[in-house]
């Protein structure tokens, strides 16, 4: 089961990291989110099998790996990839906070807005727009965000889940964000981080030693990084 027109981790992490009791509050800084949500279109495009992540640096996988990507955030972020010629893996989650140059749109920036965007026009988000004040967003059914609350939870309580790569990725980023600090648990922030690292440290096992997915880990952790250099950059 999939939350209705839900169709990738970035979506649900995105939707996981509001509060839906608060008209759809960010529950961390957008900035921070904003890296998390390019980490987790990298971890899409790893589930589709289009990249693949060796020595720190982002590759294409196959020679078909440009075709028939229906997900057009996803599909600038792997041309992105093809023109970058293999970049680092830390330079791209870093692009997510970087300037353009020379005029040139920065293909790693603005996934927040961007993956918003995405929402409201699938109908997941709707927008209130108010005159002369803020527009207001608020889920089309609330069940969405109690289905992907859910979905997360569950993973934290099973020891032996059945195989999920999609939802094993997505508390990687949680994981990654602090998110699990942000969210009603049955657990305390720290006993929800060691089983979340838990989670994480299993993942190469679970997906199998040649699976491209075997380096989602080093995508939660590039994002935790980036994300702590948010507090030294200069906006």
């Amino acid at each position: 089961m999939v939350a209705r027109n839900i169709t990738s981790v970035r979506e649900q992490l995105w939707v996981l990291a509001h509060d839906e009791d608060d008209g759809l509050r960010p529950r961390i800084d957008v900035r921070a989110l904003g890296v998390g949500l390019l980490g987790a279109t990298l971890v899409d495009l790893l589930l589709l099998k289009r990249i693949q992540i060796h020595d720190g640096r982002v590759y294409l996988y196959g020679t078909s790996a440009l075709r028939d990507v229906n997900d057009p955030i996803a599909s600038g972020v792997l041309y992105a990839i093809a023109n970058g010629g293999g970049p680092p893996l830390a330079g791209v989650l870093r692009g997510s906070h970087a300037e353009g140059r020379d005029d040139t749109p920065n293909p790693y920036a603005g996934f927040y807005d961007r993956t918003l965007a995405g929402l409201i026009k699938a109908g997941v988000v709707v927008a209130n727009r108010r005159r002369l004040r803020a527009t207001r967003y608020a889920l089309d059914d609330v069940r969405t965000a109690q289905w992907i609350r859910n979905h997360f939870s569950r993973r934290l309580w099973q020891r032996e889940p059945d195989a999920d790569p999609a939802r094993d990725s997505l508390c990687a980023l949680a994981w990654a964000l602090g998110l699990h600090s942000t969210l009603l648990l049955p657990f305390s922030t720290g006993d929800a981080d060691l089983i979340l690292r838990d989670v994480i440290a299993q993942i190469p096992q679970r997906v199998g030693r040649r699976s491209v997915l075997t380096t989602v880990p080093h995508i939660a952790e590039g994002v935790r990084h980036a994300v702590g250099d948010l507090a030294t950059a200069v906006f």
